[in-house]
């Protein structure tokens, strides 16, 4: 029995590097082809012979671009092919711009993916009027051609996909204009800590932040009137942030209620406009960039502050309690993230 399995897998995966060959394909069949070299490839090709998958497959032209080795480090090779594969085939489902579709990859190296309950990492994709488009570290990577193979639907982009960075770096990227929120994090320290509220929010699994950009940070003047008060500056920040849940584009209008790292509960709207945030009552925040993805969670680029320093320490407390247990449950989620999802055996 066990021989006959691994038997129907490697022809599996000699016949995906055989499809991918035909297709021009062929720096990424070279790829693929050596997921037989190594255990953790081994069960990734296993994987991938059973279930529903979309493949996002960068062509030659893309790897020649890229700086990646194929050949120096078989683990960073792993963990970037597992960040091109995504569970399901539903991009048919994908709404157009800006509405944004996640789906969960086969990445979940924990040196590179620090999600609640050990989620695997998403990837973000829309609609434009040329097509499918991907998004990823603040580029669109378009869908060139298409093909599929057995269960797999190949989706040709034209460049390498990067994998989510971390919270830091994220926020440091011009591309997002959120580098004040990056600065005034890493001024406000914790009591009893060495550490300040970046670096808190750098080592949470699961982290949701609403970020004011740059323009919105400056014209709040309610930031340097609270200066002097880092229990105020802590309280209005935990106001932008879920603690303990990744809540992608998807979640904000499925039903679901949220409350703040400071215990607030958070509201949204939609309109002709746009989505727009508000915590506990306070001003509307219009979202101006959702779905920026780092390497713990992800962050919603807002354009105006919300204006809320309440505290409920239960409620706090509640949330993340609650975001806690939720996060332990063993599901592999085959459709889109955020929305109802379908679900196969527990892993």
């Amino acid at each position: 029995m066990l021989a006959a399995f691994e038997k129907s897998w490697q022809q599996y995966l000699a016949g995906l590097v055989q499809t991918l060959n035909t297709d021009g394909l062929t720096t990424l069949a070279s790829a693929s082809a050596a997921l037989n070299n190594s255990n953790n490839g081994q069960q990734v090709a296993q994987s991938l012979s059973t279930g529903n998958w979309t493949l996002f497959a960068p062509n030659n032209q893309a790897f020649s671009s890229s700086p990646m080795n194929l050949t120096s480090d078989p683990t960073s090779v792993l963990d970037l092919l597992s960040y091109h594969v995504v569970s399901g085939n539903f991009t048919d489902q994908t709404s157009p711009y800006p509405n944004i579709t996640l789906g969960r990859t086969l990445l979940n190296d924990s040196s590179l993916v620090r999600l609640e309950g050990n989620e695997s990492q998403v990837l973000a994709w829309s609609n434009g009027s040329d097509g499918l488009f991907v998004l990823n570290n603040g580029t669109t990577v378009p869908v060139v051609n298409k093909t599929t193979y057995q269960n797999i639907q190949v989706l040709v982009i034209n460049s390498v996909l990067q994998i989510p960075q971390n919270l830091s770096d994220t926020l440091a990227n011009s591309t997002y204009d959120v580098t004040s929120v990056a600065g005034g994090l890493s001024s406000i320290n914790i009591p009893t800590t060495d550490s300040t509220l970046l670096d808190v929010l750098n080592n949470a699994h699961g982290i949701t932040i609403f970020a004011p950009n740059n323009t919105a940070i400056a014209s709040a003047s309610c930031i340097s009137g609270l200066l002097p008060n880092n229990t105020a500056l802590i309280a209005l920040f935990g106001n932008h942030i879920i603690n303990g849940t990744t809540v992608y584009s998807p979640g904000f209008t499925n039903g679901n209620n949220y409350t703040s790292a400071s215990g607030e509960p958070f509201a949204f709207k939609t309109n002709s406009s746009g989505v727009y945030v508000s915590s506990a009552g306070s001003n509307w925040a219009r979202i101006m960039r959702s779905d920026v993805l780092t390497s713990n969670g992800v962050v919603h680029v807002i354009d105006s502050v919300l204006l809320d320093t309440k505290v409920n320490v239960s409620a706090a407390v509640s949330a993340y309690q609650s975001a806690t247990s939720v996060a332990t449950s063993t599901t592999i989620q085959t459709g889109p993230v955020g929305v109802t999802p379908t679900t196969s055996a527990g892993h």
